[in-house]
């Protein structure tokens, strides 16, 4: 693997890092949490090919991840100070294809050596206090929390959820380790990018037609000619 931290996460190399490769966050649409192939997985991998050669909108995030964003770094001093472990801040994590990665919220250091990971969720209210009574790993960050686990080869995730106002149950730390699950998800992950490579063409080519107005000529055939019998020529 590799580790990026010459630039920040959420900057605009960072973006244009994870617009081409299959990341951590979005695993999910490749393997679901309950173990299948996700119904996302063809539509995922056509935006990552087209993403090669062209520049697709960003997602910008809504009210819910604004509020991760601005308490992330509240629950990660919360954790450094109740565990006594030195959490750092990297872009993110590159598997050896170059294809895809992830970007963790932090990775737990002792004496210069990278031991673990962190990853934070701030919910709301009832969704916090269901997951802090159940005390399980939601199955929605399944992947994300066991893709990063499988990309880094770590023994340990550390899994934090975090709110200020469910005080005094306002954080719960989860170990996640490996196990089944984990392989499953990296061998799918893996033929992902190895289909993904041998496509790209493909889904870029049909890109170009439909973005030409070919491919909306070729869904309505018997409409174009029925004009072109009216006009006697093509429209397009």
């Amino acid at each position: 693997m590799k580790i990026h931290e010459s630039t920040h996460q959420g900057s605009e190399q960072w973006d244009e890092w994870r617009a081409v490769r299959a990341t951590a966050s979005e695993f999910g649409k490749i393997f679901t949490g309950g173990g299948k192939i996700s119904s996302q997985r063809e539509s995922y991998m056509r935006a990552k090919a087209i993403a090669r050669k062209y520049k697709l909108p960003t997602w910008s995030g809504n009210a819910a991840t604004d509020r991760g964003h601005e308490l992330e770094p509240l629950s990660r001093d919360l954790f450094m100070e109740l565990s006594g472990l030195d959490v750092r801040e990297v872009a993110c994590i590159e598997h050896d294809n170059g294809l895809c990665g992830g970007s963790p919220d932090g990775i737990i250091h002792h004496n210069g050596i990278d031991l673990s990971g962190w990853e934070t969720k701030s919910f709301n209210y009832d969704r916090h206090m269901k997951i802090i009574e159940k005390r399980e790993l939601p199955v929605e960050n399944k992947p994300q929390v066991h893709g990063m686990l499988w990309l880094t080869g770590f023994q340990t995730w550390q899994y934090m959820v975090y709110n200020p106002d469910a005080m005094p149950f306002d954080h719960l730390v989860l170990q996640v380790q490996p196990d089944q699950y984990t392989q499953d998800l990296g061998g799918e992950v893996l033929a992902f990018c190895e289909e993904l490579d041998r496509r790209a063409e493909e889904f870029i080519e049909d890109f170009e037609k439909m973005m030409s107005g070919v491919a909306m000529r070729e869904a309505m055939p018997e409409l174009y000619a029925q004009i072109e019998a009216m006009n006697g020529e093509g429209l397009i």
